[in-house]
């Protein structure tokens, strides 16, 4: 994993601010330049905010509301952005975590992103990642003895921190607060078995001055465990009881089952003959329905056609009735178009009326006018000279109309008996005809509604159908007693089944069960009860009394409080042991973690080491080795010295390259941060450190934050703060 880019919008002193990170990327900058609050972003962005305590620094800009940034992460060939922001003082920090594989992007969510990570967690970033000459520095020589000091190192080695070490010396610290030897009085297990000893003393002390009242209370004693013998036979007889009494509950459901099973139970049918036979029953039942509702149909339909069978309705049904019909349709315009043509040559005869007329008021007014006359004279003689003229052509064509209108009255007289009027004009007799096709046509379609042909058709097959039925069941019609019978049959046999798995675990149902018998034994019983009930009291009430007696004759009640001393006594010495036990179990186990993690993992790291250590000194130190519990470190002249001989910088530096091959061992593709843990290095010891980094960079991201300007050459990856 790799880290591309930081972009702060609001984090300490800094302020929309990008960095884009290389593989080896170096933070150089002054005292408070921002170095460590770099490094505060990148942890806060991968393990989210912190609240501010005594051991996290508050991070909140002073001038600007946004705290928090983004993130540009690569790993695994995946891009990943990380957004955490939040506007001060109002509500909690949102959360965008992005991971884009090339082909789709997946959003995380907070718990998501910490699985992705592991097994990096803010604390191993902290402690192992994060580089700095505080956790780097174990001790110091007069904080701790030589074999101490040999201890915490090698758990250094070993774990990349003193935590199971610090673990060990808190765990045996409250051990020892609790217990060392017996000569340590103010210890509180040896103060609680001394203050036993006392009580137990004082308790014979009491016991002594009560054994007056032995005999009685012995007596009491005997009568206490006679009385919580009686309360058991009591309660044995009470279960007996409600035993009894569950028993007769249930009678009524015994003598149900009891008469159930004396019956014949065998069913008549077989579930699928009954199923059989209701459905061939259903079917009969929608068969006869049918056939039913068909006669009935029929029967009407035969009396409605009974009713349309009248002389008109039998001439209108006539084929030679429907065929005139049609071809006189096709005759009316013909005849219509006579009519009028003949009452059109029928109006020239009006002009020989009208020359008539004229001649005779001709007459009249040539005694008063000649000129009137002459013009009536001129009129009259005009319309004779044109009824001479037209009246022989109008005759020809008057005489062909009026054989139309012969032709058609002689299709017509067919049909004069039924005709509703008896219209003159052509117009009328077509729309008597017209009425009379309509007629035709409205008997033609109520004809067909009571065609009796598809219905008689039906009612011959649904016979048939139900005929079936009555050949394989004849006695079709008493089904519905039949399964009746079986249905009552089936649940008397449900009923039967569930009565014997209620009663077989409350009564012996292969005997016969006797109510009257039950009841005589539970009233033996409860008699039986009251007669031990008495004598019960009465032993109460003697034991009541010696007892009374008992604390009469008792000064106070010293004994019972130094009894419950004792055992409150007892029992915070038990706490004491358990707590001293569960301490001690621990440390044998964090001690056993240790040794094996030394075994298994400490050569590696201790080679890795080496070769670090060499480098970084010039090749004044080659070798870290263990030997019986103690490392040691090999100089160029083959000697060897314990790391409490070695100077403070030295220590330093081989502690860093223990940290660093600590790191490397675990394989763990994460970068390593850096922040001014060379103080106590000198010039050259410096520049091999530079150059030992470029070599790690190689491997995985390296991140150094530091104010020493001369520690490495300024590259592409060299960011000033």
């Amino acid at each position: 994993m790799k880290i591309k880019q930081l972009r702060i919008e609001g984090f300490g002193k800094l302020v929309n601010q990008t960095y884009d990170l290389e593989d080896f990327t170096t933070f150089l900058g002054e005292n408070e330049a921002g170095k460590s609050t770099i490094l505060a972003f990148i942890k806060y962005m991968l393990f989210g905010f912190e609240n501010a305590t005594t051991s996290n620094q508050e991070f909140n800009p002073l001038n600007f509301k946004t705290y928090g940034g983004q993130i540009f992460l690569t790993h695994a060939g995946k891009s990943i952005r990380i957004e955490r922001l939040k506007i001060l003082r109002s509500g909690r920090p949102s959360f965008v975590c992005e991971i884009d594989d090339g082909t789709r992007v997946t959003m995380l969510d907070e718990s998501s992103w910490r699985d992705f990570i592991r097994p990096i967690t803010v604390k191993t970033f902290s402690e192992i990642y994060s580089v700095t000459q505080e956790n780097l520095q174990i001790s110091t020589v007069r904080d701790y003895n030589a074999e101490r000091l040999d201890d915490e190192w090698r758990m250094s080695a070993t774990t990349g921190s003193v935590a199971l070490f610090d673990q060990i010396q808190t765990l045996s610290k409250a051990r020892d607060e609790i217990f060392t030897t017996t000569r340590a009085t103010k210890k509180p297990l040896n103060q609680v078995l001394a203050d036993i000893a006392t009580v137990q003393v004082a308790i014979q002390e009491k016991t002594t001055e009560e054994q007056a009242l032995l005999p009685l209370m012995t007596e009491n004693d005997r009568l206490h465990d006679e009385i919580i013998t009686r309360r058991e036979a009591q309660e044995n007889l009470d279960a007996e009881i409600n035993q009894i009494r569950h028993r007769l509950s249930f009678l009524a459901e015994y003598q149900e089952y009891a008469q159930l099973e004396k019956q014949d139970l065998t069913n008549i049918l077989s579930a699928d003959e009954a199923e059989n036979l209701r459905r061939k029953h259903a079917l009969h039942e929608k068969y006869s329905q049918e056939i039913s509702s068909l006669t009935q149909k029929i029967a009407e339909n035969a009396m409605a056609l009974e009713k349309l069978a009248t002389p008109k309705n039998q001439f209108l049904q006539e084929p030679k009735t429907t065929d005139l019909l049609k071809r006189l349709k096709g005759d009316y315009p013909q005849a219509i178009a006579a009519e009028q043509r003949i009452d059109e040559l029928k109006f020239t005869k009006i002009y020989l009326l009208l020359a008539i007329i004229s001649l005779i008021f001709m007459g009249i007014s040539f005694i008063f006018s000649p000129l009137l006359a002459l013009v009536f004279l001129a009129i009259g003689a005009g319309l004779a000279f044109w009824q001479v003229k037209t009246g022989r052509h109008d005759s020809e064509k008057l005489a062909e109309n009026q054989v139309i209108l012969s032709h058609f009255d002689d299709k017509l007289a067919y049909f004069k008996d039924w005709l509703p009027s008896e219209s003159q004009d052509v117009v009328g007799k077509v729309a008597d005809l017209t009425q009379l096709d309509e007629e035709a046509q409205v008997l033609h379609v109520t004809l067909s509604r009571y065609d009796q042909v598809a219905d008689t058709a039906k009612l011959r097959g649904l016979q048939k159908l139900d005929e079936a039925i009555f050949a394989e069941i004849p006695d079709i019609d008493t089904a519905p007693k039949l399964l009746e019978q079986w249905a009552q049959q089936s649940r008397d046999l449900v009923r039967l089944t569930r009565l014997k798995e209620q009663l077989s675990g409350i009564i012996d149902i292969s005997k016969p069960f006797n109510g009257n018998a039950e009841q005589q034994l539970l009233n033996q019983k409860t008699s039986e009860k009251i007669q031990k009930t008495a004598e019960l009291n009465r032993l109460i009430d003697t034991h009541s009394k010696n007892t009374a007696m008992i604390n009469q004759q008792k000064t106070d009640t010293t004994l019972a409080t130094l009894a419950a001393k004792l055992a409150r006594k007892k029992e915070a010495l038990r706490d004491y042991l358990v707590d001293f036990a569960t301490k001690t179990t621990e440390i044998t186990l964090t001690e056993q973690v240790m040794a094996d993690l030394s075994s298994e993992t400490l050569p590696d790291i201790l080679n890795r080491a080496s070769g670090m250590l060499a480098t970084l000194t010039n090749q004044t130190w080659q070798e870290i080795y263990l030997d019986k519990d103690i490392l040691w470190v090999k100089n160029a002249q083959d000697q060897s010295l314990r790391l409490i001989d070695l100077s403070t910088g030295t220590r330093d530096q081989l502690q860093l390259a223990l940290r660093l091959a600590f790191i490397q061992s675990k394989s763990l593709d994460f970068p390593i941060f850096l922040d001014d843990n060379f103080l106590r290095f000198d010039q050259k010891r410096r520049l091999n450190f530079s150059n030992m980094l470029a070599e790690i960079a190689k491997e995985r991201q390296v991140i150094l934050l530091t104010s020493d300007q001369t520690l490495v050459p300024e590259t592409k990856g060299t960011i000033r703060l």
